[in-house]
């Protein structure tokens, strides 16, 4: 980029968006580009205008609606119409606003399920009608010729002179016969014969929606597996792809793997074994999907195209080494000099093309230039895969994920006693937080660790910890109690402190060796608060109070996890910032926070889904990782095992 100088270690985000050479950073990311808006623009004044014309059709208006309306709608569907008008102002309404669900209108399983409910509607209420009026009887009862009649006034007096003096070649014989355009419209004729029909059509319909949609609203806020399913089913009928939250990070994906179901059985007898202290890991589900081969061949192409690309430019480049990451692959190679780098950065735009990817990263340390693309298919790291390859880990170890060279990365709450996540929505801060818990739960007994957990926001992602033997009280989300629960922290480090200095003690684990009763010692005590900067924000007392925690808390075994989905003043607080031990960096928001977190652009170039950096508190050292994966019914079965394990060994003592 000729009007930028990029210094060793800096990134480049290439993306499509880019239509010249020259621009700055700024320019390239500002999205989207004035053709865009223009273009968009000219298409929602079009949309506009037919969402116009549709509403003066439906409405009849005189001579321009009432004419269209007739000879197009009312001939095909007859009053069916209505059906269709809702739906093409809906279509219209969501393609001017650009929402997401517009494409859930058009979608075949979105028509099939419409048609199949209006179907089984039809068919319910017909067989519902006919037991009803086979059950009255009388001189009052209207026959159902009567109701035929009836519909046929309603139909043909609206347009009949419309149909004569336009469409002379149809027969018309007064308003009671039946018109010769296919009585009022096929569509129309097939919903319902009669007012009686139409109305309670139409009224079994708006029941039947409201059933549906209630059990869209009622499944989201439960774990019924039934429920769940069938929940699931309506959503892909109508093309809509299927979550249990927008932000859920633990909802499922297709290519999630079931975990292995334990009977409460089996998890006692591993209990009752002397020698078994902690859940075997053979309980646990390998739930990483793994599309390594699939991502190695694609990046072998990518490197090849790479390759050629600078040949055919007559830069001198020479491969060096290719990583497979679950997010991305990153392609290094290795140039004779900075005029090279430059070159590359100049032709980036034409590579991007030659790749076909919409975006992708080029960074360079010293001579070797690192091109960073998106694998197609994203794999997952399981808690499990990184048990495995650790040898004996130690209670204070919580697992966090892979490195960049594939090797475990664990956070050691003794060494580090402060951290701090910070990463925007869908960045996987909820995950990593859930993943550090469930892991240090996991190999720690209730009897040894407590935690906790301060929502004030109500994360829904961290319901599912309520069910931990840890916790020492549900998941707390009213904010004032989140406050309270806070200086009641404090005051557990004054009375924690107070004993130490009586008994002489330096630490907890000093504390504890000389307890002869296991009633008699302490805890260690894990202190989460999520969406953290929410309770400081304009609240100096707050910040002292958390300030101080931190300070003092490690010393007595209170270690201290944050949590926070943006970078601002609360987050960044010196006060708190400066006391954190171990860093985690994930997806970010904006260029602004990129530069204020990494002093460059990788925090919004990361891929997001438990991609990141874990960084140390002095700031030099940077390592990317991608944190483990559970889904949720993963997740309900390990809280399964950690529980029954250790209920079973309470028990025994």
């Amino acid at each position: 980029m000729a009007t930028e100088k990029l210094n060793d270690g800096k990134s480049v985000r290439v993306t499509q968006a880019q239509i010249s050479n020259d621009q700055t950073l700024d320019e390239i990311n500002d999205l989207p580009s004035q053709h865009t808006k223009a273009h968009n623009k000219a298409v929602r004044i079009l949309l506009a205008i037919i969402l116009l014309m549709v509403v003066v059709c439906a409405a009849r208006v005189p001579y321009v609606g009432s004419y269209v309306d007739s000879y197009v709608f009312e001939f095909l569907l007859g009053n069916a119409k209505y059906i269709l008008y809702i739906w093409l102002i809906l279509l219209l309404f969501f393609k001017i606003c650009n929402f997401k669900f517009v494409k859930v209108l058009y979608t075949k399983r979105f028509l099939l399920g419409t048609f199949l409910i209006v179907l089984g509607a039809i068919i319910g209420l017909a067989i519902a009608q006919q037991l009803w009026w086979s059950s009255l009887s009388g001189s009052d009862t209207v026959s159902f010729s009567e109701y035929v009649g009836k519909f046929h006034d309603w139909a043909n007096s609206t347009d009949a002179q419309l149909y004569k003096a336009f469409m002379p070649i149809f027969y018309f014989d007064g308003f009671s016969n039946p018109v010769k355009y296919l009585d009022a419209g096929i569509i129309g004729t097939a919903i319902g014969i009669g007012w009686l029909y139409v109305t309670t059509v139409l009224l079994g319909l708006v029941a039947l929606i409201l059933i549906v949609f209630g059990i869209l609203i009622y499944a989201n806020k439960t774990d019924n597996r039934g429920i769940t399913l069938l929940r699931k089913w309506i959503i892909h009928l109508f093309g809509g792809t299927f979550t249990t939250n927008t932000y859920d990070e633990l909802s499922g994906e297709k290519n999630d793997i079931d975990p292995v179901v334990h009977q409460s059985v089996e998890i006692k007898q591993e209990a009752n074994k002397p020698d078994q202290l902690t859940p075997p890991i053979s309980f646990l589900t390998d739930t990483s999907v793994d599309h390594y081969f699939d991502n190695k061949s694609n990046a072998e192409k990518m490197q090849n195209l790479i390759a050629k690309f600078i040949k055919k430019q007559n830069i001198e480049a020479s491969y060096q080494s290719t990583t497979i990451m679950p997010q991305y692959v990153e392609i290094n190679f290795e140039v004779d000099s900075r005029s090279n780098i430059d070159e590359i950065l100049r032709v980036q735009n034409d590579l991007l093309n030659t790749l076909k990817l919409e975006s992708f990263n080029i960074s360079f340390k010293g001579n070797i230039v690192r091109f960073e693309l998106p694998n197609k298919e994203s794999s997952k790291v399981s808690m499990r895969q990184i048990f495995n390859s650790v040898n004996n880990i130690q209670g204070d170890e919580a697992v966090v994920g892979l490195t960049l060279e594939n090797t475990p990365l664990l956070l050691d709450i003794h060494k580090h006693p402060n951290s701090i996540i910070i990463g925007r929505r869908g960045s996987g801060g909820a995950m990593l937080l859930t993943c550090i818990l469930i892991s240090l739960a996991y190999i720690n007994s209730p009897m040894d660790m407590d935690f906790i957990v301060l929502s004030p926001l109500g994360d829904k992602s961290l319901k599912h910890l309520d069910n931990l033997p840890h916790m020492q009280y549900p998941v707390i989300s009213d904010p004032e109690d989140s406050v309270a629960k806070m200086h009641d922290v404090l005051k557990t480090i004054d009375d924690r402190e107070a004993k130490f200095k009586e008994s002489g003690a330096k630490n907890l684990d000093d504390f504890n060796k000389y307890q002869s009763v296991a009633s008699s010692k302490i805890k260690k005590l894990i202190f989460v608060i999520s969406s953290f900067d929410k309770m400081l924000k304009n609240n100096l007392q707050n910040v002292e109070v958390l300030s101080e925690i931190m300070k003092r808390g490690a010393a007595v075994g209170i270690h201290t996890i944050l949590l926070s989905i943006n970078v601002n003043n609360e987050s960044t607080e010196p006060k708190i910032y400066d006391s954190t031990d171990a860093r985690f960096i994930l997806k970010l928001e904006s260029e602004h926070e990129s530069l204020k977190m990494f002093d460059s652009y990788r925090g919004i170039q990361l891929c997001g889904n438990g991609d990141g950096f874990y960084i140390t508190s002095d700031g030099k050292k940077k390592t990317r990782f991608q944190t483990c994966y559970l889904n949720a019914n993963e997740l309900i079965e390990t809280i399964k095992i950690i529980k029954t394990f250790y209920q079973t060994k309470e028990q025994q003592v």
